[in-house]
Formats: C-alpha cells, sequence, structure tokens
C-alpha cells in the first residue's frame, strides 16, 4: 500500500526525493520495520538510503538510521 503513496508523489513531483525522519528513535526504528516488511516491492523500483553519522548509505534492515532517502532507481 505505501508504495501506491510514494508512486502518487512521484507522478505528481518527478524530480523530488522523499526524506522519512522519525521524531524519534522509536519512530525510526518503526520506519525501518515498515521499509524492510516491504523490501521486496520497494526495492524494485526505488533506492532507499539510511542516514546514519552525517552520511547516506544504502539501506541495510539491521541498521538503525536516523533518517531515510527514497528515490526512483533511474533518479
Amino acid at each position: 500500500m505505501a508504495k501506491k503513496y510514494i508512486y502518487d508523489f512521484y507522478g505528481e513531483y518527478p524530480g523530488a526525493r522523499i526524506i522519512v525522519k522519525g521524531s524519534t528513535v522509536a519512530r525510526n526504528r518503526l520506519y525501518r520495520m515498515g521499509i524492510t516488511n516491504n523490501w521486496d516491492e520497494i526495492s524494485m523500483d526505488f533506492d532507499v538510503y539510511g542516514l546514519r553519522d552525517g552520511n547516506w548509505e544504502h539501506f541495510e534492515s539491521r541498521k538503525d538510521y536516523e533518517a531515510f532517502l527514497i528515490e526512483p532507481k533511474d533518479f
């Protein structure tokens, strides 16, 4: 379901990037779990990065991140 919203967003704003940052560590963990649970579907069309120590790196499901960046694969 979340993928539909991402497609809708990029249909309206094709040059944009989506950055998601929780207001707490627990909220960021919830976002990470959501990405992980939908990884097979999300990763087909989108690149996902996590922010750690001020640097963006490719998303890994077992790492904690400060924020998340989602962009289409052909961005």
